[in-house]
């Protein structure tokens, strides 16, 4: 219930509250349209609904241009009014800027010099504690030297040292030069002489440490180059050791050389003579198979004689089948009677041969054979 209550009165039409005459005609209207057309649902669907919609646009426009029109017209009155107002406002302000100006000619001649004199009192405070400034400044470095002397020199040689400490020793600290910082300079001075003694007693000792280690260190190059000499020495003994070894091994190896070369000599003369042998052998073979075909040959001419001897023949053969064989042995040396036969020690050497026997053995057996 609520709710649909401040929904209506939502839709109420707004009460007129202004008091300008020219608008009331105007609030009554727009009273008129709130009222009729609160509610309004504009169905442009149908020709009918776009027309109604196009009627209710008219009258509300209407009322908005009179509005408009009335809105020029009041205000002409007001905009008259407003343009002599901002006349009279720049009048106003042009007539205060001739009075100020007037007040300014009398007030800038003590302002000037009233700035001046402030000016002047400003630059010489300046000037005093800028000069104030540099003598602190100075003072300031005076005693960062003191106290920096011994970090700049602490890598420096022992006379370096020796030279910057006597410096500093016969520095004076002046009150007139210090002035409230004459204590702190005084302190650093101080403390400058004894950390450059340390630094002196330092560089002392570390230059008397170097010089030994540079005697060392000669002492070791010495030693080095006495080594390098006898490493050298030793590498040449080293290279002639290797080429009397290299000479020897040499000739050893040309000696199993030219004993290799004397042996392939004597298996080649071996050779030679094997194969010379065997070629003896085969020629002896050879000669012997000539002479076992002679043999035969002189054997079957032995055993055939010629026809006209043919019936004395046979008495010859039986009585020589009866004597003794030392009797009827027919001698090597009877062989030669046919010049067709080949010599006699020929013929022996052939059956020596032949048999693998000594010749007087082959001799013996020949002489023994009966033709």
């Amino acid at each position: 219930m609520n709710e649909a209550e401040g929904a209506q009165k939502n839709l109420s039409p707004t009460v007129a509250v202004t008091d300008i005459a020219e608008y009331r005609p105007h609030e009554e209207q727009i009273v008129r349209l709130e009222t009729t057309y609160a509610k309004l649902v504009v169905d442009c669907s149908t020709s009918e609904g776009l027309a109604n919609a196009k009627e209710v646009r008219v009258d509300i426009r209407d009322v908005r241009y009179a509005l408009d029109k009335t809105t020029k017209t009041a205000l002409v009155p007001y905009q008259q009014k407003v343009k002599e107002a901002q006349a009279r406002v720049n009048q106003v302000k042009e007539f205060g800027e001739t009075l100020r100006t007037r007040v300014l000619t009398i007030e800038e001649p003590v302002d000037e010099a009233i700035k001046a004199e402030e000016k002047r009192i400003a630059d010489a405070k300046a000037e005093r504690e800028r000069v104030e400034a540099e003598r602190v400044e100075a003072i300031r470095a005076k005693i960062t030297r003191f106290s920096s002397v011994a970090a700049a020199y602490a890598s420096r040689s022992a006379a370096d040292v020796s030279s910057i400490l006597q410096g500093v020793k016969e520095s004076v600290i002046l009150p007139e030069e210090y002035g409230e910082f004459e204590a702190e300079g005084t302190i650093a001075r101080d403390n400058a002489i004894e950390q450059l003694e340390a630094l002196l007693k330092s560089a002392a000792e570390r230059e008397e440490a170097a010089a030994k280690l540079l005697a060392q260190q000669k002492e070791l190059d010495e030693l080095r180059e006495k080594q390098r000499i006898a490493d050298a020495e030793a590498e040449e003994l080293r290279k002639q050791r290797a080429e009397e070894d290299r000479k020897r091994l040499k000739q050893q190896q040309d000696e199993l050389d030219q004993q290799r070369r004397d042996m392939e000599a004597q298996q080649r003369q071996q050779r030679e003579q094997q194969e010379e042998q065997q070629r003896q052998q085969r020629e002896r073979e050879a000669q012997y198979q000539r002479d076992q075909e002679e043999l035969v040959r002189l054997r079957a001419q032995a055993a055939a004689p010629a026809p006209v001897a043919a019936v004395t023949a046979t008495p010859i053969v039986e009585k020589a089948e009866a004597a003794p064989v030392s009797a009827v042995a027919v001698s090597v040396e009877s062989i030669d009677v046919d010049p067709t036969t080949p010599p006699a020690d020929d013929i022996v050497e052939v059956v020596a041969l032949g048999f693998d026997v000594t010749i007087d053995t082959a001799r013996d057996w020949l002489r023994a054979t009966r033709f």
